[in-house]
């Protein structure tokens, strides 16, 4: 039996990423993994690169640590809404001129995926979906959708269990008998719990099993740090809300 510790989504809110590395290092794990986006909507994108840093877990790029790592103009986050536009793009250039040379070029050095056989079953680390970083794997993707990744697709995985993040929702589905799970967010949870989350993955030969882990944290202590970095106060209310917040 192996059993693995996996969070992502942890943009920049210390408290959080302190909160569930402490939880993490509570247990005994076979394996720690992060699944990206270190920076953006927070106000500690070095801070949190250092605590991942000293964890010394494999880490993957996600999308947010693409576009500051190489400097580009976008997130890549593909939001529609105007105020959701305007949003992601001052959290976005602030989080770029904020984080250190150093910490750029760590993020550059990142994969883009991870591949790994657990107990005879393929598994599949990736930030937004097995074809692109920035695709979203939403919870309410028809599994028409979702088996495109699954044997015989146009975009065949070749992965038993797939995990991944990028939405901030957590879920596990099977789908044609490939596991779908997406652990949630360490930073910026969008469920409506502001709670920190990271999810426990299970394998027992053929038995595939989740856990999603929810953690107390200081919300008010990392909403007052990114309000005194000149960041918007709507992003300390997302915070305290879990995503529950009008716009």
């Amino acid at each position: 039996m192996i059993r693995l510790a996996i969070f992502s989504d942890v943009h920049a809110n210390l408290p959080a990423t302190e909160a569930v590395i402490e939880s993490i290092k509570s247990q005994a794990f076979d394996g720690v993994y992060c699944l990206g986006d270190l920076g953006g909507y927070a106000s500690q994108p070095n801070e949190v690169q250092d605590a991942i840093m000293a964890l010394a877990c494999p880490t993957i790029l996600g999308n947010y640590d693409e576009g500051v790592g190489f400097n580009l103009e976008s997130c890549g986050c593909h939001y529609v809404k105007e105020f959701d536009i305007e949003m992601s793009n001052t959290s976005f250039f602030w989080t770029r001129e904020q984080t250190s040379d150093d910490h750029k070029a760590w993020l550059r050095e990142l994969p883009r995926e991870i591949r790994l056989t657990f107990e005879g079953q393929r598994v599949l680390f990736c930030h937004g979906s097995p074809r692109d970083t920035t695709e979203y794997l939403f919870v309410n993707r028809s599994d028409g959708y979702l088996k495109q990744f699954t044997a015989g697709g146009k975009a065949d995985a070749e992965a038993d269990v797939i995990v991944f993040g990028h939405t901030h929702v957590p879920f596990h589905r099977e789908v044609e008998g490939v596991h779908f799970v997406n652990t949630g967010s360490v930073g910026r949870p969008k469920d409506g719990n502001p709670q920190a989350g990271y999810c426990v993955l299970t394998i027992d030969g053929s038995s595939v099993t989740t856990e999603q882990i929810r953690v107390d944290y200081d919300v008010e202590l990392a909403c007052s740090r990114l309000v005194a970095a000149g960041l918007p106060e709507y992003f300390a209310e997302y915070l305290r809300t879990g995503g529950n917040v009008g716009h």
